[in-house]
């Protein structure tokens, strides 16, 4: 195995460390190739090397803990691969966190840290393959591999990192003799097909050690590709990484056990995304043809209010689904669902899911949740019957949502209206888009039966108040410099902050959401997103594993949460932006389907 200590000292003026981060790995690869020949310069030129961190320390312990080893929150420190970690050995008492690293002190036993690769811990089923970090299996070609192992660290004495299997058996290790006063990235080659599966990533302070680990992480080689097609490819990855196929649900995030907190909406957009993919040849066929149907059944089999399903589900004694304590039977959630399954159905022509989705909108009941005026609601409380204070009035994607699916419910003369405008509520990135993802009529210049807005522009004027907002607010950032932006609801700042919806209207917010960004330009500012994916890898934020939840206008603090919400949201935005209209499968299902062209008749008549 070769090894390489990579200092991280010098960063070009002007450059966040994130984005010489970036530029220092190509540097990487083609001084490699040079120093080998010819051949290896063609090698080069057909892949490229991407970092994954599997942990950043300063993300999980960005404060000093002096003296003891940090206690560990699995709600808030989880690693960068949605799994977990803990402190290991009889010496756990040299451990303390200083400085945003992981620090040792030189007296005492061993110690470390380990860290999953695949799942939790106790998920012994759940395995880490080096050779196929996607977990996508296909052609060899395809698959993206770990090529090396990083750890960045500085301090004395020996130092041990290794890689284990699911019974804690070492299938590699290298040891690291640290040098005081000096910082860097020790690398490590290895050959993942040698491998086999793996579970743990650790490393290993020996008596006598006093170190500082900052980050441990991967290198991961790929095939070249469109950044839109790696786009597609990360997020749908991060969105399989929280579904649990034995439910057929998707966890709301990856760091939790299956069954516990399960999105219904999510579980759709899994679905849908799975079935563009296995269309595409990335998935196998078969495979996410039983997904699908294992889906169905676990979200149509649920009790339900009205016909409409929980926004959060777990699983209950029988086994079987059930709306979570505390949360809602929720009417937004119910269509993004069943918009997702269906068109799931049409894309891998299951007839009998399509038929299945079909018989349970006939089932809703929209007389329950919508008032005299016309007004839909939110849905209803827990029990099932007290109906949300909320209804669905704004301007925007979720409302139309509602609508079109309220108009597909056979026998039934539609209601419900949406106040007009074109104005989203707070300048919310994901409002304005989320009708695409399941309908190309939104691009239509043609003014809307509904509210006379004509979407394409609605949807521009929002997009370039959310690229000019950083500019604006936040001129010396990192974030400015490279044109990032996402303004939306998802999780706020670091791990644990709790769920926010910020938007472009509104002043203030220093910490964005990249789930925004991708819808916008995906869908919105077409011909930009190429550009758009580039600049996010220049921040140092387009990981294998997907984006991070969020990222701070600096750039240098982020959330690397693996949410399954926004992780459907960046695969299929990603994915409508891979194909530009051009043999785009979701598009095509949605003009085919019968349920689905009922629905749309609300905005713009044949």
């Amino acid at each position: 195995m070769k090894e390489q200590s990579l200092h991280a000292n010098a960063v070009p003026p002007g450059a966040t460390r994130r984005e010489a981060r970036g530029r220092h790995w190509r540097s990487l690869l083609f001084i490699g190739a040079f120093s080998l020949g010819s051949a290896a310069l063609a090698l080069a030129a057909e892949t490229e090397v991407s970092w994954q961190p599997v942990t950043d320390y300063s993300i999980s312990f960005p404060g000093d803990r002096p003296n003891s080893a940090p206690p560990i929150n699995p709600f808030e420190n989880f690693t960068h691969l949605g799994t977990d970690f803990g402190w290991m050995g009889p010496g756990q008492a040299r451990i303390d966190a200083h400085s945003g690293s992981i620090r040792t002190k030189a007296e005492g036993e061993w110690t470390g840290t380990w860290h999953s690769l695949a799942g939790l811990a106790l998920e012994e089923g759940r395995m880490f393959d080096p050779d196929d970090v996607l977990g996508f299996g296909g052609p060899e070609a395809d698959r993206a591999r770990v090529i090396a192992v990083t750890v960045d660290v500085r301090g004395s004495g020996q130092l041990r990192v290794e890689l284990a299997d699911s019974a804690k058996v070492v299938r590699w290790a290298k040891p690291i003799t640290l040098v005081p006063g000096e910082r860097s990235r020790h690398r490590f080659e290895i050959k993942p097909g040698e491998l086999g599966l793996l579970k743990y990533v650790n490393w290993v302070a020996e008596p006598g050690c006093a170190a500082e680990v900052s980050s441990v992480g991967f290198e991961v080689e790929r095939r070249k590709m469109s950044p839109e097609e790696w786009l597609f490819r990360i997020s749908l990855g991060k969105l399989r990484r929280c579904h649990d196929p034995a439910s057929g649900l998707t966890r709301d995030r990856a760091h939790t056990p299956a069954g516990v907190f399960d999105s219904i909406s999510s579980s759709g957009l899994h679905a849908l995304a799975t079935a563009a993919a296995a269309q595409e040849g990335i998935l196998d066929r078969e495979a996410a043809a039983a997904e699908i149907r294992r889906t169905a059944q676990a979200m149509l089999g649920m009790q339900k209010a009205a016909g409409f399903l929980p926004h959060f589900a777990r699983r209950g004694p029988d086994g079987r689904a059930e709306v979570h304590p505390g949360t809602e039977y929720s009417t937004i959630d119910t269509s993004i669902a069943f918009h997702a399954l269906r068109l799931a159905s049409d894309i891998l022509d299951l007839q009998d899911v399509s038929g299945a989705v079909a018989q349970a909108v006939a089932d809703l009941n929209f007389d329950q949740v919508t008032d005299s005026e016309g007004w839909i609601g939110h849905g209803f409380t827990q029990d099932g019957t007290t109906p949300l204070a909320g209804k669905w009035r704004d301007w925007g994607g979720e409302t139309a949502l509602v609508l079109t699916l309220e108009a597909m419910v056979p026998g039934r003369e539609p209601r419900g209206h949406m106040q007009t405008g074109g104005r989203v509520f707070r300048g919310a990135a994901f409002i304005a888009e989320i009708q695409s993802l399941f309908y190309p009529d939104f691009d239509s210049t043609v003014p809307d039966l509904m509210t006379g807005t004509v979407w394409p522009a609605a949807r521009r004027d929002l997009y370039e108040r959310q690229a000019r907002y950083v500019v604006d607010q936040w001129p010396d950032s990192a974030a400015a410099r490279l044109g990032l932006f996402g303004l939306s609801g998802g999780e706020a700042g670091m791990p644990g902050a709790g769920y926010t919806a910020s938007g472009a209207d509104l002043p203030g917010f220093r910490w964005l959401h990249p789930h925004a960004m991708v819808m916008e330009l995906a869908m919105t500012g077409r011909a930009d997103l190429a550009t758009g994916i580039k600049n996010l890898d220049r921040g140092g934020l387009l990981f294998p594993y997907g984006l991070p939840e969020n990222m701070e206008v600096g750039l240098v603090l982020h959330n690397p949460m693996q949410g399954s919400l926004n992780a459907g949201f960046e695969a299929i935005s990603a994915y409508h932006g891979w194909k530009r209209g051009d043999n785009d499968v979701i598009d095509e299902a949605s003009r085919h389907d019968p349920m689905l062209r009922t629905g749309i008749r609300r905005f713009w008549a044949d």
